[in-house]
């Protein structure tokens, strides 16, 4: 037996192939697959490239027994994600083919079966969380317009309005606005708003680093950026936790390039849960080894 699993759920897309035992075969990493960004057909394209390049590598053939996939843009697009699993069997990529969101597969890595919170943050920001065997509860995960909290998108997001103001004198003072307009290669406020016409959701979380190196160095506008965001990922590991009714405190799990092992924010954000009580998990997660759990379930 031979399945792929892909975590799709960052600006990369990681594909691993193994046997029926987990065993891995090959592994590979192509571009982003967030399903609904443009013509989903493309991203079922991309995907057939990437796992027939994996297979060659491995000295296999396609179809493999079955593939799970973890996709960024998948949650409440029943429709899009039916159409999609049906064009990788049609393409002869699997015979059994399950599309799921990518918090999914997070989740499956980090806990199982067993009870617990997984908070996400990276370009945007979630938390899933089970408790006494229940159902995948889940808090945020509301995208760019209404939610994100404590995301990259939204430190750079706040980081660049307070550099703006900042410049043109109608806020506090901050060193954001020389430094973010040099990360973006602007020479001065004037110019931003051209460059933010185009600004993708991901070139904005890209602004995120450089928000919290001032806050690091003690800038007063950063560092009120940076605590709010950390508070937002707190507070959704609280209701979270609220939802489920667990009778002890699931531990919490830590997957996105700001909370993970070396991101910018995981010192902080475990000294807040620390103190709340929580007991965070200090071992990696990895999305893609979720995935192949569950091929190897269809």
């Amino acid at each position: 037996m031979r399945v792929v699993g892909i975590d799709g759920g960052g600006t990369r897309t990681r594909y691993l192939l193994a046997d029926a035992t987990g065993g891995i075969l090959a592994h590979g990493e192509g571009r982003g697959s967030l399903l609904g960004a443009g013509d989903d057909r493309t991203v079922a394209d991309s995907l057939v490239r990437e796992i027939s390049a994996l297979a060659a590598r491995a000295g296999t053939g396609l179809p493999v027994d079955a593939l799970c996939a973890g996709l960024a843009g998948v949650a409440g697009r029943v429709d899009a994600r039916m159409r999609l699993e049906n064009r990788l069997r049609e393409l002869g990529v699997a015979r059994r083919v399950s599309i799921v969101p990518d918090a999914e597969v997070a989740f499956v890595d980090a806990f199982g079966e067993a009870d617990g919170i997984l908070l996400i943050a990276g370009t945007g920001s979630i938390a899933l969380g089970r408790a006494g065997g229940g159902e995948l509860r889940r808090v945020g995960g509301w995208g760019a317009l209404l939610g994100d909290e404590g995301s990259g998108y939204r430190i750079g997001l706040d980081g660049l309005q307070a550099a703006i103001r900042g410049a043109e004198n109608r806020g506090a003072t901050t060193a954001l606005s020389e430094a973010l307009f040099r990360t973006i290669k602007l020479d001065s406020v004037a110019q931003v708003l051209e460059w933010g016409q185009s600004a993708t959701k991901a070139g904005i979380a890209a602004l995120a680093p450089p928000v919290i190196e001032q806050a690091d160095r003690g800038d007063s506008v950063a560092l009120e950026i940076v605590d709010r965001a950390v508070e937002g990922l707190v507070s959704h590991v609280k209701a979270l936790e609220k939802q489920l009714g667990s009778a002890s405190r699931p531990p919490v799990a830590f997957v996105g390039g700001l909370i993970e092992v070396g991101g910018p924010l995981r010192d902080r954000l475990l000294a807040r849960l620390t103190a709340s009580g929580f007991r965070p998990l200090e071992q990696p997660v990895y999305p893609a080894r979720g995935a192949v759990r569950l091929a190897l379930r269809l």
